[in-house]
């Protein structure tokens, strides 16, 4: 994980992406005990080319390419043979997670992480079974803030969603 840490953040610095923080199972794992998953979910905020509305990981992918990672694993690319798996943020609670996502150091290695807060809106938002198992899981965590969670929701209009689920999950709303 360390050696495609020092990766993400080679990319940072020379532009190719303008922000990125680790997502997903990968994400909540940091936050708590170490969950299972296959990939590492990076979120990126990327710019578009000059002259486009689109942005496209095309320039991530080449320049991987030039470091000598082309090969893919279902829907990742191996990074230190790490499946990666590339998602552009979109507006709203995504881009505000990357926007907000903690630094973590250590062992002279960096990476950025999303919080457990921002995590939990997003598995609310995307509302797979899967994504209520996580929001379980980080909700019940000794550091999830819940008055931050609360804000999140109310900012990206979840709260009803929220109050759904907490009652049908057995969660205090």
């Amino acid at each position: 994980m360390q050696a495609v840490c020092d990766i993400l953040e080679q990319l940072l610095h020379e532009g190719v992406l303008r922000q990125y923080a680790i997502g997903g199972a990968t994400a909540a794992g940091f936050h708590g005990e170490p969950l299972a998953t296959r990939d590492i979910e990076v979120i990126v905020l990327l710019d578009p080319a000059a002259g486009q509305l689109l942005v496209s990981l095309s320039p991530v992918f080449s320049r991987l390419k030039e470091l000598g990672f082309f090969e893919f694993e279902e829907e990742g690319i191996l990074v230190h043979g790490s499946p990666i798996q590339f998602i552009c943020a979109s507006p709203g609670l995504e881009s505000e997670a990357i926007k907000s996502a903690i630094l973590v150091e250590w062992e002279n290695h960096r990476m950025r992480v999303i919080r457990p807060e921002h995590l939990a809106a997003m598995a609310l938002s995307v509302g797979r079974p899967k994504d209520r198992a996580r929001l379980v899981y980080l909700a019940e965590l000794p550091n999830f803030e819940h008055s931050s969670f609360r804000e999140i929701l109310n900012r990206h209009g979840l709260i009803q969603r929220w109050q759904d689920w907490a009652s049908a999950l057995g969660l205090d709303p």
